[in-house]
């Protein structure tokens, strides 16, 4: 194959020339694979070319001079020959340019032009898909590197930063704190979305930059976001709160102040440097103290305890130092003084806000009272208050010894007197006159009937305590002149004589005609008759059903149990049967304590008196508020039911009302 621009031989399917790299595909057609310029370049396929015409005047080199074929109708002209012109490389030169140079040797090589100057047609076509995807590889290159810039470089985050805050509005602030509201959660999230696009940090160089220009609004709003999206960020949260204060926004800036100091980092400095300056410049003294104080706290920077030291009034001092201090051995009051002069106001109530809830000092004492007392003080000066003072006293008076008893705890064959002494303290270094001081003041109160004894029981006078027979438990104690009560002394004793002790009110002790917690409705029908009224009532809190019965002689009360009615509180004004033990309506309070347990203790001060304590089997006769007397007796049932018995003494000292009742 010969490269018709160069004139290069070149192997048969080649697609570009070697030489001057032309593309040969053009010359692949079956057209130019025929005649003698297809035999020339080797191709033995090559058919039968097609001759020239006779009367051609103007041959071509390599049309049919040099072909193998015969000239049509020898009548032709003789054909001329002409020398072939050799080149240094053996190559034919053709007299035109038109036609394949021939190679004497088989292969045509390149032809060399002397001195003429060949003009080449450049046919091209244009790739219209290279171009297009070269244009869409620029478009991408450029995106990626707008979106490099914008998302990587700081100068690109800044960018969109300020755009960011030139567009926020306050309805973007409010959406963006509100959390709870489900309704605006997806428009948040988008507003999120695009806030968080950009890093945090260039919100708060931004809000920085527009304030060294002088734009303080909108670097707040840039800190603002900036707030928003990174929201602990102590330096940015100082830059906003200095930015409100210069845009004259000193509640917002106390607001932001305020957060830095409790949530974000109490232990930076910052922040309170600021609020005591705000504190101080507008006035708020008190506050200013109380900022300094939280912040000697937090940050231990002991440069605030000095400022704050100088700049309020200095603690109260007071005579007595914390301890435990007997009130008679004091010498005085306790003494409180401001060392500058100052008003003092102190409280010694835990709950009291001083010292608007103090008391003021007028005396500058305080008087000690029994018990443990918390004792707070602070000197005020102006609108500034002092730290407070803060001690803790427990004053007491001192309690007697227990009282002694002449008569050891044994058992005896008779009944024996006993008699009360005063008692003496483990290592009493009290001297003789001050033990006698003592004891003129000290009073005694005892019991045997096996209560315990208080300032309500029988009053020891000297007169020695008769003991009953039987098993006795003497139990005293001893009251001074503070009103101190001592430990109680407890003996026991025997006594083996007559008369042998009764038995207390028990379960047997029951009424003719009715037993509580036994005795149904219809049963109790049945012995005393229809009743006059049936009331529907509760009985002492409990959640079943009750009724109440009203007759003459006065009252039952039935509650439901289970599926019975059963009796649990009967009153009567007058006799409807048999007592327990043959007492009852008309008997005095001798007769019936006589039928009972009685260990004949005498009455207290004030008129009650103790026949036997047990619990819950008890004896007692009472003293009313009208000033009649009740004898009451109590005791528990084998199915743990506790009965009450309740006999009513009236103006002639006889029984007139009689109650007895179940008690849950």
């Amino acid at each position: 194959m010969i490269c018709e621009r160069c004139g290069h031989s070149m192997p048969d399917g080649s697609l570009t020339c070697e030489h001057c790299g032309t593309y040969l595909g053009k010359y692949s057609n079956a057209a130019l694979d025929t005649g003698v310029r297809a035999i020339r370049q080797g191709r033995v396929s090559a058919s039968t070319p097609t001759l020239p015409p006779q009367n051609r005047r103007t041959r071509e080199y390599g049309d049919y001079d040099l072909s193998s074929v015969p000239v049509e109708g020898g009548s032709a002209s003789p054909r001329r020959k002409t020398a072939p012109v050799y080149g240094k490389s053996g190559s034919s030169r053709p007299d035109t340019r038109r036609g394949v140079p021939v190679n004497a040797h088989g292969r045509a090589p390149s032809l060399k032009h002397k001195n003429i100057r060949v003009h080449n047609v450049h046919r091209r076509n244009v790739n219209w898909m290279l171009i297009g995807l070269i244009c869409v590889l620029v478009v991408i290159t450029a995106a990626a590197g707008v979106y490099v810039y914008i998302s990587k470089s700081d100068s690109g985050q800044r960018a969109t930063a300020r755009r960011n805050a030139l567009s926020a509005t306050q309805s973007m602030f409010d959406l963006a704190a509100n959390t709870r509201d489900p309704l605006v959660q997806e428009e948040r999230e988008a507003l999120m979305e695009k806030w968080t696009s950009v890093n945090p940090q260039a919100y708060w160089l931004s809000g920085q930059d527009y304030l060294d220009v002088g734009d303080v609004e909108t670097a707040i709003i840039c800190f603002r976001i900036g707030d928003v999206v990174d929201p602990e960020n102590y330096d940015g949260l100082l830059l906003l709160a200095n930015a409100y204060q210069l845009n004259m926004q000193d509640q917002e800036a106390e607001t932001v102040y305020l957060h830095l100091v409790n949530d974000v980092s109490p232990f930076r400095t910052d922040a309170y440097t600021a609020l005591i300056r705000m504190y101080q410049e507008q006035g708020r003294r008190p506050e200013a103290a109380e900022m300094m104080l939280q912040a000697y706290e937090n940050t231990d920077k002991d440069s605030f305890r000095l400022e704050r030291s100088d700049y309020i009034p200095q603690p109260p001092q007071t005579s007595l130092q914390a301890g435990r201090y007997e009130i008679s051995k004091l010498a005085g009051n306790v003494s409180l003084t401001s060392p500058q002069g100052y008003d003092i106001y102190y409280t010694t109530d835990d709950e009291a806000k001083l010292p608007e809830e103090g008391i003021l000092s007028e005396d500058g004492s305080l008087k000690p009272e029994e018990g443990t007392v918390t004792l707070r003080a602070v000197c005020v000066s102006g609108d500034l208050v002092s730290d407070q003072l803060k001690v803790s006293y427990t004053f007491y008076y001192p309690s007697p010894p227990a009282p002694k008893s002449s008569l050891a705890p044994n058992t005896y064959n008779k009944c024996i007197d006993v008699s009360l002494r005063p008692g003496a303290f483990i290592d009493d270094k009290r001297t003789k006159k001050e033990k006698a001081e003592d004891e003129k003041h000290y009073k005694y109160y005892y019991t045997i009937d096996g209560s315990t004894p208080d300032e309500n029981s029988p009053v020891y006078d000297g007169t020695p305590i008769k003991m009953p027979s039987g098993r006795v438990t003497l139990k005293a104690i001893c009251i001074n002149q503070y009103g101190k009560m001592s430990s109680i002394l407890e003996v026991g004793y025997k006594f083996n004589a007559k008369p042998y002790p009764l038995d207390p009110y028990q379960e047997e002790d029951v009424f003719t005609g009715f037993v509580l917690n036994k005795t149904t409705i219809d049963d109790f029908k049945e012995t005393f008759g229809e009743p006059k009224q049936v009331l529907d009532t509760s009985y002492l809190g409990l959640a079943a059903p009750g009724q109440h019965f009203v007759y003459d002689w006065g009252y039952a009360v039935f509650i439901l149990d289970g599926s019975a009615w059963e009796l649990v509180r009967i009153e009567m004004n007058k006799s409807i049967g048999n007592g327990p033990r043959s007492v009852g309506f008309g008997s005095t309070e001798d007769e019936i304590t006589a039928v009972y347990k009685d260990f004949g203790q005498v009455r207290s001060p004030n008129g009650e008196r103790g026949l036997y304590y047990d619990y819950p089997r008890v004896g007692k006769v009472h003293v009313l508020e009208d000033g009649s007397r009740m004898i009451q007796y109590s005791c528990s049932t084998v199915a743990s039911n506790m009965w009450v018995l309740q006999y009513y003494l009236g103006s002639n000292g006889r029984v007139n009302r009689i109650v007895h009742y179940y008690q849950p």
